[in-house]
């Protein structure tokens, strides 16, 4: 009885402690607050951020027990968009333990093989929501409630929100989960994301959310140079006076370093200005990373210098934000950017960046006005090319353009600038080339493709004999790399007498056939039965690409997790609807994108 007495004596005190240091820890933001309300002109005197606010008035942690390392930060460059949260390293490993950063519901639940993988979304208090992407598993209850979700309506994966009484709320510091690998991910690590609840706009985590120590400056490595004849890359600092090429524009490399690692990541500000030697200011610049939209966050291709991102990512900015950018980090107004200096006429550039820490790096290039250079020609000077020719494109309108025997048509918007765009139609029709190729599109262009003037002996398995009658299904257009390894494909829908693609950006595009079905092959030579009772296959499609994935066992449907990154199916034996002991008929259907269908069907015996 006194042992139960003093271990309750304990823990009384132990809370009073914890109890007191939250206080405490409320007490301090608020003198912070009052400091700050005063006017004082310390740095103490800033207005506390919603972080500051939102940790003075509720529990928080963060995600990892581990002391945090960045892969990866908010607003850095990715493909199609910018970052919207952090990675958060974990060890290269899988099965960190993440927790609540706040007390809340678990608001949606998703499980898919792109993307974000396995994710929890978290609506905690203050119209704050967490997200932690890319896990192994969940916690129990919501493992539980995700599987049981998925078998109701026999789906891959699994978009859903569940009901308060599914019980799924958490305080802060609970267990959500286990690190992992899972979607779209290049690498085991946990993405984590502050959102606005309302909105769904993410928010910099690192703006007071999560305590990260970063001594080190952004860098500005390279500025480029850009006149409507070329394209000029200048390595900073640079110490002789820049002679322009009459009318330019102007990007640059920027990008931050984080304490305790070598991984590229995005600046938190960047500001530009061109001002002449008679204190004329000729460009303004600012942008911010704060607040994202995803509605928009596709319009990242307009504020990268492209030529440059689509071919070597790296983390160039334009200076300018173009007038059909409609991402909300600017506030400065849109402007095509061109400064133009007469021969002799001098001015000087001045880049400043800053990133989340506050630490800051700036740059200053001297210019002077030279000689204009013509621009280049069109873009269609490709003198083998059996049919070419070009148009001009503009950003607010849509348009069709008939070719030869091609249609082409887009929407409004679909281009950032105007643009000369060029076809070049080869080998009678199977070869079409769209150009430019180093400019992005916001939507795709739909091509009606013809069929070609004549059937030769085409390559692959899927060869056709000349004077076969052409099939009109299962065709794509495919983009190939220099290797041969397919880059993309899109699957050309046959109308009357014409296939029709969509076709998401510029380049050589080949018309194939897939008739190839998918191969699957259990992980072990005789059965993919494991020792813990899972089920795995090797999967894996050579053109056109896998869609879909079906299970049964005994004719009942079976969940799967599918990961295209390994070329892997899993059943998993906790989902536990197969019978021990028992053979049972198993069927595993794997469909590609043109619907050719393999189906593996054994009996197997569970243990």
């Amino acid at each position: 009885m006194r042992i139960a007495i003093c271990l309750e004596s304990a823990a009384l005190l132990t809370w009073e402690i914890i109890s007191l240091l939250r206080f405490w820890k409320k007490l301090c933001v608020s003198v912070l607050c009052f400091i700050a309300s005063t006017g004082t002109k310390s740095a103490l005197a800033q207005k506390p951020t919603r972080a500051v606010q939102f940790k003075a008035a509720h529990s928080w942690s963060d995600p990892l027990r581990i002391e945090p390392r960045l892969s990866g930060n908010f607003g850095e460059m990715r493909g199609n968009h910018f970052h919207t949260g952090v990675d958060l390293k974990t060890e290269g490993r899988e099965g960190l333990v993440v927790i609540a950063a706040t007390d809340g519901q678990v608001s949606r639940v998703k499980m898919s093989p792109w993307g974000y993988g396995n994710a929890l979304y978290l609506d905690g208090p203050d119209g704050v929501t967490t997200v932690y992407a890319h896990l192994q598993r969940f916690t129990p209850k919501v493992q539980s409630w995700a599987v049981e979700r998925t078998y109701a309506v026999r789906s891959l994966g699994l978009d859903a929100s569940p009901p308060a009484s599914a019980g799924l709320h958490f305080q802060a510091g609970d267990t959500l989960g286990w690190s992992g690998n899972s979607g779209g991910s290049g690498g085991p690590h946990l993405h984590f994301e502050i959102r606005s609840t309302a909105n769904q706009h993410p928010l910099n985590p690192l703006d007071g959310w999560l305590d990260k120590v970063d001594t080190r400056p952004p860098l500005l490595p390279v500025l480029w140079v850009e006149s409507p004849a070329e394209r000029l890359r200048v390595a900073l600092p640079v110490s002789d006076t820049l002679v322009l090429p009459g009318k330019t524009r102007f990007a640059i490399e920027g990008y931050d370093l984080l304490d305790g690692a070598s991984n590229i990541c995005g600046l938190r500000t960047l500001a530009a200005q061109v001002t002449s030697e008679s204190g004329e200011t000729l460009l303004t610049y600012r942008a911010s990373w704060d607040e994202l939209d995803f509605a928009v966050n596709k319009d990242m291709n307009a504020h990268a210098f492209y030529p440059v991102w689509s071919k070597e990512r790296d983390q160039v900015h334009r200076l300018h934000r173009l007038p059909t950018n409609r991402l909300g980090i600017y506030t400065t107004p849109p402007s095509e950017g061109w400064v133009e200096l007469d021969s002799g006429m001098r001015a000087e550039l001045r880049v400043a960046a800053t990133d989340a820490a506050g630490n800051a790096t700036s740059v200053h290039v001297s210019l002077v006005g030279g000689l204009s250079l013509s621009p280049e020609g069109g873009v269609c000077n490709d003198l083998g090319a059996q049919d070419h020719g070009e148009w001009k494109v503009e950003p607010g309108f849509a348009g069709t353009q008939s070719h030869g025997s091609f249609e082409f048509a887009w929407k409004a918007g679909t281009f950032f600038e105007s643009e000369i765009m060029g076809v070049f139609v080869r080998e009678n029709g199977r070869t079409l080339e769209m150009m430019p190729i180093d400019v992005p599109y916001r939507k795709s262009i739909q091509v009606q493709w013809p069929v070609p003037s004549s059937v030769n002996v085409w390559e692959g398995a899927w060869s056709i004999l000349p004077g076969d009658t052409l099939p009109s299904d299962r065709w794509l257009a495919v983009q190939r790399k220099e290797s041969g390894e397919v880059a993309r494909a899109v699957v050309a829908s046959w109308l009357d007498s014409a296939w029709e693609v969509d076709l998401p950006r510029g380049g050589h595009w080949t018309l194939e056939r897939d008739t190839v079905a998918p191969r699957v092959l259990p992980y072990h030579s005789g059965t993919p039965l494991m020792v813990s009772g899972d089920a795995v296959w090797y999967v894996e499609d050579a053109l056109s690409g896998i869609a879909d994935v079906q299970m049964t066992i005994q004719g009942r449907w079976a969940r799967v997790v599918w990961d295209p990154k390994r070329n892997m199916v899993t059943y998993a034996a906790a989902d536990a609807i197969h019978p021990r002991g028992l053979p049972c008929p198993v069927s595993l259907q794997v469909t590609d994108e043109v619907g050719n269908i393999h189906t593996w069907r054994r009996t197997l015996t569970w243990p």
